[in-house]
């Protein structure tokens, strides 16, 4: 009788020591939630609103740049050069360095730069189709960005009509992707001088 006291008081004070335990293994380290923090899809994964900055590091993993999408605008032609697909849509960002050196956006061949993906799936390169044929003046700025001014870009993707509104993706010099959800009808603040450069 005596002994099955004293192995049911054992049994009863090792739970809670047990049960420590394993609420300890199962919380993630400090060291683990900062490396999920930083990798390519957290946070920067989240799809982001237009119109919203991203902290991105440059070409080569040089720099810190803030790529901002802020105006979408859909056309079936851009001056005298028409779609391949049958629609332009582009998109003005605004890029400005946030390290004390000139920052350059990374490139499709550096495995980086701008991608459309539309709701079914499909990706669309900036460089696709006709897209690499249109040029906005005052939103055609090339290369480095010096540090302390910004610049105004535009990405044109060559896209069909089921494609409208989609998320706009790029990469950055680490890798790092960013996702922001594009609306399926003009908008933004910069429309209005975006269809201007589009008529010519």
């Amino acid at each position: 009788m005596r002994t099955s006291t004293v192995i049911a008081v054992c049994l009863v004070a090792a739970l809670p020591l047990t049960a420590c335990g394993t609420e300890t293994k199962d919380k993630p380290s400090a060291s683990a939630t900062a490396s999920s923090a930083t990798t390519g899809d957290s946070p920067e994964g989240g799809v982001q609103p237009m119109g919203k900055g991203a902290p991105t590091v440059g070409s080569g993993g040089v720099g810190r740049l803030e790529v901002t999408p802020t105006s979408v605008v859909y056309a079936n032609k851009a001056m005298a050069d028409k779609p391949t697909n049958g629609l332009f849509v582009i998109v003005s960002v605004r890029d400005r360095p946030t390290s004390a050196s000139a920052v350059a956006e990374t490139a499709p061949a550096q495995r980086g730069g701008w991608q459309w993906v539309a709701a079914d799936g499909q990706a669309v390169g900036a460089g696709d189709g006709n897209a690499a044929n249109v040029f906005l003046s005052g939103f055609d700025a090339g290369g480095p960005i010096p540090a302390g001014t910004a610049k105004w870009r535009a990405r044109t993707f060559d896209i069909n009509e089921h494609q409208r509104g989609g998320t706009l993706v790029y990469t950055d010099g680490e890798g790092k992707t960013f996702r922001w959800e594009i609306p399926a009808k003009d908008s933004g603040p910069q429309v209005t001088e975006l269809k201007k450069r589009l008529a010519g």
